[in-house]
C-alpha cells in the first residue's frame, strides 16, 4: 500500500513542477480538444499525460481514452499516437511518417515534459521503437533480436535492404535512417498509371 501512495505522490510532484505546452488531444471519434499538455509520465499501466483544457480543468489522460495528442516543442511539432503493446498502453512519438512504414518511438527522459522515473520499476523494459505498416498493423522492434525482426519484415518487399541489417549503418541506432531508406525504395517501386 505504501508503494501506491509513493507512486501517487511522485505523479503529483512531477505534475506540479512541469511546464505546460499548448497543444491538442485527438479523441477516439476524431475531435480535437485544445488546451495545455503538462507532463507525460509512466505508470504501472503504461504511460499517461496530464492535460489542462481551455477552461482550466485538469485531467490525467490514459492512452486508451484518446487516439493521440500533439504540441510544438522547441519550434518543432511533436505528434503522438496511443497504442497497446503486451497489455500496456503507451503514447508513442511519431519519428518518421511514411507511406509504406511509419516509425514511432517510446518517449524517454531528456525533455522537461517527460517523467520517465517509473520506467525503472518495469520488470521488462518496453521496446523503444515500433513500426506501423499496412492498415494500422504494428510491430515492436526490441533491441534484442532486432536483426531477425527487421530481416523478416523486409525480406519479401526489399531483400537487398534485409541483407544489410546488422552491418555498419544498419544497426539498431540507425533505425530512423533504415526506415527512410525503405520508404524511398518503396516509393520508387510504385508505378504511375
Amino acid at each position: 500500500m505504501r508503494q501506491l501512495y509513493l507512486i501517487v505522490f511522485l505523479l503529483i510532484c512531477s505534475t506540479l513542477s512541469a511546464e505546460s505546452y499548448r497543444g491538442f488531444l485527438l479523441t477516439k471519434d476524431g475531435f480535437q480538444l485544445t488546451g495545455y499538455l503538462n507532463v507525460l509520465a509512466y505508470a504501472p499501466g503504461g504511460n499517461q499525460i496530464t492535460f489542462t483544457n481551455d477552461f482550466g480543468d485538469e485531467y490525467t489522460i490514459h492512452p486508451f481514452l484518446v487516439s493521440g495528442f500533439g504540441f510544438n516543442y522547441d519550434g518543432k511539432p511533436l505528434r503522438f499516437v496511443s497504442r497497446r503493446h503486451e497489455g500496456l498502453w503507451y503514447f508513442l512519438q511519431e519519428d518518421i511518417s511514411g507511406r509504406a512504414v511509419s516509425l514511432f518511438r517510446l518517449p524517454r527522459g531528456g525533455s522537461r515534459w517527460i517523467d520517465d522515473r517509473m520506467l525503472r520499476v518495469f520488470t521488462e523494459q518496453p521496446p523503444e521503437y515500433y513500426l506501423e505498416y499496412g492498415r494500422g498493423e504494428f510491430l515492436a522492434v526490441p533491441r534484442t533480436g532486432y536483426k531477425r525482426n527487421l530481416r523478416d519484415f523486409f525480406r519479401t518487399t526489399s531483400p537487398g535492404l534485409a541483407n544489410k541489417i546488422g552491418k555498419r549503418g544498419y544497426r539498431y541506432r540507425d533505425l530512423p535512417s533504415i526506415i527512410k531508406e525503405y520508404n524511398e525504395l518503396s516509393r520508387r517501386k510504385r508505378k504511375r498509371l
